[in-house]
């Protein structure tokens, strides 16, 4: 009579099981540390440092800042809250509300309660007003705007943003220092774009709604810095025409 051997069942050595296990631990920690530097390189956490915000943004506040948000040909927006180097000091970052961009016309004229920002979109069009509802506080100082290079003025003058540059101001006017102060920012000074804020937790979320533009509340606005203009013509004119008659 003959007998069939019956296979004896597979056994997986303990060494090759814990091998399997040792393998899929470090594959795990692997990918954790490849998103890690993932993240680290596209995001950063920002501490606000002083008033210059107040009424978006509190002292102390811990927000979250996107590294690569003007990247791949991205550019900076009206309204985005941003980390910036200031032209005058490379070796501080700021952090700033973008108000003007590239190709711009405004004005800030004092004279007018309240005070506020006249703008022509890309240099184009009527003037209108930047309407800003985080502005809380009156604002009274550095109210008039601008020089050449964006620094406050001492009456309501046009001023053009140049291409490649950005005019920026803290919501909390009265005590910021801004483009009003420094002038304006070059893009390559724009760190990252803000956009959350994650401490303290009672204030966690959104950064809140930004500006928009309207029509000017009253048809004056705007105007006294075209009538500088049009007087300093008129003198010149006439300045012109007295000298012809003393030469004839």
């Amino acid at each position: 009579m003959t007998q069939t051997a019956t296979p004896s069942p597979t056994v997986t050595p303990k060494r090759s099981r814990r091998g399997n296990w040792v393998r899929d631990i470090l594959e795990v920690l692997l990918i954790a540390l490849i998103l890690y530097i993932v993240i680290w390189s596209a995001l950063q956490t920002v501490r606000v440092d002083g008033s210059s915000m107040v009424g978006t943004l509190q002292d102390q506040d811990l927000l979250l800042a996107s590294k690569v948000s003007y990247d791949f040909g991205a550019n900076p927006s009206r309204g985005d809250i941003v980390v910036l180097m200031p032209p005058n000091d490379p070796t501080r970052d700021f952090i700033k509300r973008v108000i003007g961009v590239p190709g711009d016309k405004l004005q800030i004229n004092g004279s007018h309660q309240p005070t506020a920002v006249l703008i022509q979109a890309g240099g184009k069009g009527a003037w209108q007003q930047l309407h800003e509802p985080y502005v809380a506080q009156p604002w009274t100082t550095l109210n008039y705007c601008c020089r050449s290079d964006g620094t406050a003025s001492a009456s309501a003058l046009p001023v053009t943003v140049p291409q490649g540059a950005y005019f920026v101001m803290g919501d909390n006017r009265n005590f910021s220092s801004d483009s009003r102060s420094f002038g304006f920012v070059p893009r390559k000074n724009m760190l990252a774009k803000a956009f959350l804020r994650i401490w303290p937790l009672g204030h966690f979320g959104g950064l809140g709604s930004g500006p928009t533009l309207q029509p000017t509340l009253a048809a004056g606005i705007g105007a006294p810095a075209v009538g500088v203009v049009i007087l300093e013509t008129l003198r010149v004119r006439r300045r012109h025409l007295r000298a012809r008659t003393l030469r004839s």
